[in-house]
């Protein structure tokens, strides 16, 4: 008989446990009854029943935060009739996070992790007599049980006064400095009953391969016996028979099914399978090819041809490896898919909901697919979440996105004694191999900023000789990553330089956090460096502002009104919006809609000011992976689409900053020489002093001394500014035309200049003084354009430009689902914004800030907007440039 499975979905009911009630509760949730959402934790359900005000919503957090202090009774009753099978097993994907089930009365296991998967046998309750149980899931405090664990342990450093070291639970759901505090209980994922014979399929760990054009399935299987069924003859149990098959199109478009099969003995239980597909189709990042998969079905059989067992998926064929070899600057980090380097452009991801239960596949696909969208191709999912759902690591697979995979450990000491270390051991055992049949994950990382903190925060004087997680990341978890899934690299961290004798945020070795910039530093600094690989880095902006809007409470929104500074959660993270807008924009004051305005245009022009200098310093840097994709409340944080999925004008720049062609102006800065002049400048053919083509599979070693760090080709003299061309997937043949502009819009003076490279890598174009070299800093701009693309260049700041007032004509067309408007500019507009979400609460714009030149035209899409809604849509601030803002 094949294993059946039976989701528990319905009948739950939840009630608080125990004898004391948290101060703050209601007054009758005593002894009351409430229908319970499984899966789901029970702040949806006391919300739903108006016992809890939605915690995400003005000052709300406070009045919810009893809620974590409470135990919670999750009951239904559950039929544990075997049906004819020889097992009827409780499954539980995921419970938040102590718990004590039962049947009857009739304890028949515990949980203390989050993280894991667990299953319980429930012979004892299956005897004769009625079948159907009581189930009950306690669930007790989080707190309860950190504090425990905390007392034993002794105090651990990290940066709240929160527990969440303590205890193997989503981290941020005791808060962030981007996240509100609401710590959760319940069965996050499904519970289901499991009936089955003879043996079921344990685990299986498919590890996939490429060689010589053949695709290589090394299926590591391993079976769990009943123990109840009939001996065979010799009073063992019977063979058992695996058989995988693996279906899809090969090169050529051939449809392929290879089939192996392996029989096991009674004293097997493991065995690997392989199965390979002749010119198998390989699955790439996106950009780099396509995401192509392979239908694999492992059955478990008996000798006779019976299926006791199923487990169906898909999965692609490629080729991984980082490169990490020393080379002449340092250590690099190179992700190599296929053999070929990729220029990774990422994005960080946390979770997508404080209340992780609510987050489906429906949400998962749009917020994916609008990052890669963005032209990113890889996504590092952060280590104060969680390992994330299946949905996710499918949704991956099929966008081809990249998957950098933190264990779940953040910015604090973590202690080391039991049951800590026991559970963390069977987490990553767990879900190492859970996730290995997904062709995205590239990366296991042991931890976030743990080890750089350490030694930044001095730690260790609190800490003395009590160990804190280090023994984690340099051996547990790498020993299970080399057991469980050697197809996978690990890095022991993020900031990681690769040694534990220098410094883990060392900029020429691997792995870097860019954060001294936001919290200490304008943007500008970026420019002083190239780290190897910037795995985080970021500027933090408010939501949209109709996302903020809805967020808060306050009658008229204000920077300092108690609603939106309540949804600030970074340390003096006011302060530092004030100050990150001194350098360009000055110290104001400001309206809110000037502040929400300047404020969005700084995240978008710091996170500029990175990317660029860093991708154009290809290959000394190999990748990007901006903070912060996504949030989980409204909230002023670093990232680019809000919480209600309203995209920032951060996350239209990402377009244009994360195209495989980036075209960039840069002052020609120590760095910049300094790097070219380690690099060897032929004079090329296909640039008259220009870049020497790059092969992108080549070594990194080599690579990081070849001209194509900075080139300064030297055709027109020394200038203050330069252009740069970045080509990431090729090579790319075009005309970069470059004007000296005033703030009119009148042209002072222009030059273009052919730019061509053979193979994918960087050109630097150095300019003549004519266009290079303002007179007038305070009157003049540099643009330059390629194909459809622009970068534009201000020498001083906004704050001290004298501008023009913006002159345009806009007119409107009614189109499928809102409007197009479009925009003739009679003058220079510089920095346009349109924000239709003023406007109707649905309404949603395709571009961000947008720079014109007399002469051009624009269209913005917009949608969920109508016709009557035009006049307001001409107006600021709904729409409004620069000039206007600072005038």
């Amino acid at each position: 008989m094949t294993l059946e499975r039976e989701e528990l979905r319905d009948g739950w009911t939840v009630t608080i446990a125990g004898d004391a009630v948290p101060a703050g509760a209601p007054s009758d949730i005593a002894g009351r009854t409430i229908p319970a959402t499984v899966p789901g934790q029970v702040h949806t359900d006391l919300e739903r029943e108006g016992l809890l005000p939605d915690p995400t919503f003005h000052l709300n957090e406070q009045a919810a935060k009893w809620v974590g202090r409470a135990d919670w009774a999750y009951r239904r009753a559950v039929d544990v009739d075997p049906r004819g099978h020889e097992r009827v097993d409780l499954v539980c994907d995921g419970l938040d996070t102590v718990a004590e089930l039962s049947l009857d009365g009739v304890v028949v296991g515990t949980t203390r992790n989050m993280h894991r998967r667990y299953r319980f046998d429930t012979r004892v309750q299956t005897g004769s007599g009625d079948t159907t149980k009581d189930l009950e899931i306690l669930f007790e405090s989080p707190y309860r049980e950190a504090g425990r664990v905390a007392a034993r342990a002794g105090s651990m450093p990290g940066p709240y006064d929160e527990p969440f070291p303590y205890i193997r639970k989503m981290a941020s759901n005791f808060g962030w400095d981007w996240g509100l505090t609401a710590v959760t209980s319940g069965p996050w994922r499904p519970v289901a009953v499991e009936r089955w014979s003879t043996a079921r399929l344990r685990e299986v760990r498919p590890l996939v391969d490429v060689e010589a054009g053949e695709g290589v399935l090394d299926a590591h299987i391993t079976v769990e016996r009943s123990g109840m069924n009939d001996l065979d003859q010799d009073g063992e149990d019977d063979d058992l028979v695996l058989v995988v098959t693996v279906s899809g199109e090969t090169e050529d478009g051939r449809t392929t099914r290879q089939r192996s099969r392996a029989q096991l003995t009674p004293k097997d239980d493991e065995t690997v399978v392989t199965v390979r597909v002749p010119e198998a189709r390989r699955w790439w990042p996106r950009g780099y090819g396509e995401q192509s998969q392979y239908d694999v079905v492992v059955e478990l059989q008996t000798v006779d041809g019976e299926v006791l067992d199923r487990d169906t998926f898909r999965t692609g064929f490629r080729s991984t490896r980082i490169d990490t070899k020393v080379d002449g600057v340092g250590r690099p980090f190179g992700v190599h898919v296929n053999g070929t380097l990729i220029d990774v452009r990422g994005v960080n991801w946390i979770p997508d909901d404080v209340i992780i239960s609510r987050v489906d596949r429906a949400r998962l696909l749009a917020r994916l697919a609008a990052a890669a969208a963005l032209g990113t191709n890889l996504v590092r999912v952060w280590g104060g979440g969680v390992y994330e759902s299946r949905d996710f690591y499918e949704v991956c697979d099929e966008l081809g996105l990249l998957v950098w995979q933190d264990f779940p450990f953040a910015c604090a000491a973590y202690p080391e004694i039991e049951p800590i270390r026991s559970e963390v051991i069977a987490e990553a055992r767990d879900n190492v191999a859970r996730l290995a049949r997904h062709p995205s994950l590239v990366v296991w990382n042991g931890n976030n900023e743990n080890i750089w903190l350490h030694d930044a925060d001095d730690w260790g004087s609190t800490l003395g000789d009590r160990g804190w997680g280090l023994d984690y990341y340099l051996d547990l978890l790498p020993t299970i990553v080399d057991a469980v899934d050697p197809s996978r690299f690990y890095t022991v961290a993020s900031p990681w330089s690769g040694s534990e004798s220098l410094p883990a945020n060392d900029v020429d070795h691997e792995t870097h956090h860019s954060w001294d910039v936001w919290n200490r530093l304008p943007d500008s600094a970026y420019r002083e460096s190239v780290p190897r690989f910037v795995s985080e880095f970021g500027w933090q902006a408010p939501p949209a502002w109709r996302t903020l809007r809805d967020g808060v409470a306050d009658e008229v929104l204000g920077v300092d009104s108690p609603g939106v500074v309540h949804h600030q959660k970074a340390t003096d993270g006011m302060g530092k919006l004030a100050r990150g807008l001194e350098p360009r924009f000055g110290g104001g004051p400001f309206s809110f809609d000037a502040w929400h305005y300047l404020t969005q245009l700084q995240q978008a022009r710091a996170i500029a000011t990175g990317v660029e200098h860093w991708r154009t310093h290809w290959p000394r840097n190999t990748g990007v992976v901006v903070w912060q994709l996504n949030d989980l409340w409204p909230v002023s944080s670093w990232s680019a689409i809000d919480s209600a999925g309203r995209l920032k004008p951060l996350a239209h720049e990402l377009r244009r900053l994360y195209d495989d062609v980036l075209l960039t102006i840069r002052p020609v800065s120590s760095v910049t020489a300094d790097l070219s002049a380690a690099a060897d400048r032929p004079g090329g053919p296909d640039h008259p002093g220009g870049p020497a083509p790059v092969d992108e599979t080549a070594d990194l070693g080599e690579l990081a001394d070849t001209l194509s760090l900075g080139v300064s080709p030297g055709s027109f003299g020394s200038s203050p500014v330069e252009v740069a061309v970045r080509s990431a997937r090729g090579g790319h043949d075009s005309v970069v035309r470059v004007r000296r502009i005033t703030t009119a819009g009148a042209i002072l003076a222009e030059v273009s200049v052919p730019v061509r490279l053979s193979a994918a890598g960087v050109a630097v174009v150095s300019l003549p003084e004519s266009v290079g070299v303002v007179d007038d800093p305070a009157g003049e701009l540099v643009v330059a354009d390629m194909d459809w693309r622009r970068a534009v260049w201000t020498p001083g700041p906004e704050s001290a430009m004298r501008w023009e007032p913006a002159r345009y004509r806009t007119s409107f067309a009614v189109v499928d689902g809102g409007l197009d408007m479009l925009v003739e500019a009679e003058s220079l507009v510089r920095d346009l914004l349109v924000q239709p979400d003023r406007v109707a609460e649905s309404g949603t714009v395709d571009r961000g800030f947008m720079t014109l030149l007399p002469g051009e035209r624009v269209v913005f899409r917009l949608t969920g907007v109508t016709e009557a809604d035009i006049p307001a849509l001409r107006e600021a601030p709904v729409l409004w440039s620069i000039d206007q803002v600072l005038g």
